[in-house]
């Protein structure tokens, strides 16, 4: 294939629908702890193919309670007619200023297509529930 005809493979590949669609994300995000502490976040967003972006930055209280930040983000990670793939990640603050992760998931779904994903850890009495789903505007 010439140069001529990989441009123009290149070019209608950038432009197709999808490269050129705004990706927004519905988020449900609900963190609970034994100490009957739960933080809840609803909220839609903006992503951008590539780039992180933060959907929850807000405090917990620990069953000593003590209040730490804790920061949820999503990076659209990969997308084509059938799937769209999500990376997220939550982390809480630790009082020695490190982090530590609470949830780090990546999920395939489609778009217009709610996915709901659920995690428990037992040890430290904690309960992770999140719902998205994926549209265009």
């Amino acid at each position: 294939m010439n140069d001529f005809g990989r441009g123009q493979l290149l070019l209608s590949t950038l432009l197709s629908p999808l490269a050129m669609a705004d990706w927004l994300l519905d988020v449900s995000f609900e963190l609970s702890s034994c100490c009957k502490s739960k933080q809840t976040v609803n909220t839609s967003l903006s992503l951008l193919p590539g780039e992180e972006t933060v959907f929850f930055n807000g405090l917990s209280q620990s069953q000593h309670h003590l209040c730490r930040e804790v920061v949820g983000s999503a990076q659209l990670l990969d997308v084509s007619p059938d799937e769209v793939k999500i990376a997220f990640q939550i982390q809480e603050r630790l009082d020695d200023g490190g982090w530590r992760t609470i949830l780090a998931k990546t999920l395939s779904t489609g778009l217009n297509m709610p996915i709901r994903f659920e995690s428990e850890d037992s040890e430290l009495g904690e309960r992770v529930k999140l719902q998205v789903e994926v549209m265009t505007a």
